[in-house]
């Protein structure tokens, strides 16, 4: 029985660096398996996981995880420090949010540009702090922008409002970190949880224009530094 951790996700996939870097936090040993994007919900229901999506986590002793929130916690409890997941309903919240809305948005908001301009991605969402996304190809990534919005049900309405939201959702990370919710001495899951989301609506370079001068791109540089 090998003694890491399998961490299976797609490629540049925000909620995958996020499980990553949770691992890294803890020092558990890990070896990261990228799947064929849509052929994953295959392979990990045949991997004995109960729900379809990545990314997804089996441990030595064969027990696994999906899901950041579940994740985090079951980290604590197999290696208690340094916590994940601190006594503070704020730090919750906030890690909450940034899983249901926040990383939602910054899905769509790419996807979006992926489907309308791949001009408005950073190098067309080959290059970034979380690697290429999707796939190398630039083909292979505008079709799977579309398969993806499908998937998920995404909407033109959606992405007309979530054009409008760039302000507000930087403004709300900037707040938590002024609240010293966020970006504090020790990095917790609500840090990684927004971080990753901010690095993929980076790639849209009309939102990197505006995260860069903001305190917000300090937590991601801190968490997920640019690629030198």
């Amino acid at each position: 029985m090998s003694d890491e951790a399998v961490l299976y996700g797609i490629p540049g996939s925000h909620p995958a660096h996020t499980r990553q870097l949770m691992l890294e936090q803890k020092g558990i040993p890990f070896r990261r398996v990228n799947l064929v994007p849509g052929f994953h919900r295959v392979y990990v229901r045949a991997r004995g996981f109960p729900g379809d999506r990545v990314p997804a986590v089996k441990f030595p002793d064969g027990s696994r995880a999906q899901g950041t929130r579940p994740l985090a916690r079951a980290l604590d409890v197999i290696r208690p420090e340094p916590r994940l997941v601190p006594d503070d309903p704020r730090v919750e919240e906030a890690e909450r949010w940034g899983d249901d809305v926040l990383q939602q948005w910054a899905r769509r908001m790419v996807i979006e540009a992926g489907i309308r301009d791949p001009d408005a991605l950073y190098e067309h969402g080959r290059e970034g702090r979380l690697g290429p996304l999707l796939f190398k190809r630039d083909r292979q990534r505008r079709v799977m922008a579309r398969l993806v919005k499908i998937a998920y049900g995404m909407t033109s309405e959606q992405f007309r409002d979530d054009r409008t939201r760039i302000a507000e959702m930087l403004d709300r990370v900037d707040e938590l970190i002024a609240a010293g919710v966020l970006n504090g001495e020790q990095l917790h899951c609500a840090d990684f949880q927004i971080a990753t989301s901010l690095a993929l609506v980076e790639y849209r370079l009309d939102v990197r224009e505006q995260l860069r001068p903001r305190p917000a791109a300090g937590l991601m540089e801190r968490v997920l530094p640019e690629p030198g």
